[in-house]
């Protein structure tokens, strides 16, 4: 019942009478109904901390029409009308009383989190031994923040036809993207290196200020925690500069992560993503792009093409480097991989 159905209720004398008799009564219940033993029952059940008092004439002469008792309902007492909220309370301390319980059930919920934190990291103790907390200047937000990276050579495992790098006991895929934590501005690590122009800064501070962006500092990152970072990397790079080509890089390097983590569906989503952005880039923008080179690019477009069963594309990608006259002397160890990647396109043709 809310206060609109309540008020029609009290419109009527002999309820209003009713009450006035409850309350004299001391809430004795006088007359039955068919849901409750009386219409104070149902008052009390609806409003349980409602109080009845009797409002006294102003003059002491009698007049024609009986004085009506007023039901006075503290409205900080009455519990919510709207059907769809989730919890309603009977009073404020009960509404407290919840509210206590739930900021201790949040406590506890964050201590439990913070001691699996503690358990986790006493488990993975290789990620502190390879890595070193240290600060960058943010150039949107102008504070410093915390970034995680590898404080010493690593041991390389192998390399891949597309330049991925398979490191022993250690991914620094995870780190590639720096995060701050005071606006949410995700990028590679040149990009807080190299000036932004004032106009980007704005469309990006207007953006993380109007979304919230804050994130917060994980120094032990989960595959999962960097996929995110790369995704917002990809998002100020589609707000900002539009580049094709840093975008495929983005999505190249999001897609190493997958791989040296074995999460091959996520790593060929994110090569067909590269391969498109790459093949859009050569043909519509000006290279170098974040230090990689035109010849540089194609090769990549072609092995990543290779290396998605895509024949064709790669092979016309690798002919247009092999048909550069000059990148056996510019470029001769470039030479020789993409002679090699068009040695094994025709192995794989053949087959």
């Amino acid at each position: 019942m809310n206060k609109a159905e309540l008020l029609q209720l009290l419109r009527d004398p002999d309820i209003c009478k009713e009450i006035f008799e409850i309350v004299k009564k001391g809430g004795k219940p006088v007359v039955e109904t068919p849901k409750f033993t009386s219409i104070g029952d149902k008052l009390k059940h609806m409003y349980p901390n409602a109080v009845a008092t009797q409002q006294q004439p102003q003059s002491a002469q009698p007049t024609s029409t009986p004085s009506t008792p007023k039901l006075v309902v503290d409205p900080a007492k009455i519990p919510p009308s709207k059907p769809e909220e989730p919890q309603s309370f009977s009073s404020i301390a009960d509404k407290l009383k919840f509210l206590r319980g739930h900021v201790h059930k949040v406590e506890e919920e964050r201590l439990a989190a913070e001691v699996a934190a503690q358990l986790t990291e006493a488990a993975r103790p290789a990620v502190k031994k390879f890595t070193v907390v240290t600060s960058k200047h943010c150039p949107i937000c102008e504070r410093s923040f915390r970034v995680i990276k590898p404080k010493m050579r690593l041991n390389v495992e192998k390399r891949d036809l597309d330049y991925c790098v398979h490191y022993k006991d250690f991914d620094p895929y995870l780190y590639t993207i720096f995060a701050c934590e005071h606006c949410g501005f995700a990028a590679e690590e040149k990009k807080f290196s190299s000036a932004i122009p004032n106009k980007t800064k704005g469309i990006l501070r207007e953006f993380l200020t109007e979304n919230d962006m804050s994130l917060p500092f994980i120094e032990d990152r989960t595959v999962e925690d960097a996929l995110n970072f790369f995704e917002l990397a990809i998002l100020f790079s589609e707000l900002t500069d539009q580049s094709k080509g840093r975008q495929a890089m983005l999505k190249q390097n999001a897609a190493w992560l997958c791989r040296c983590e074995g999460l091959h569906d996520r790593e060929h989503e994110f090569m067909k993503q590269a391969a498109e952005d790459f093949a859009v880039a050569l043909d519509n923008e000006r290279w170098p792009i974040n230090g990689i080179t035109l010849e540089m690019a194609m090769y990549l477009c072609a092995a990543t093409h290779f290396m998605l069963n895509d024949y064709d594309k790669a092979t016309l990608w690798i002919g247009k480097i092999m048909n550069k006259s000059t990148l056996r002397t510019s470029a001769p160890k470039l030479f020789e991989q993409a002679r090699d990647m068009w040695q094994d396109i025709k192995r794989a043709t053949k087959e």
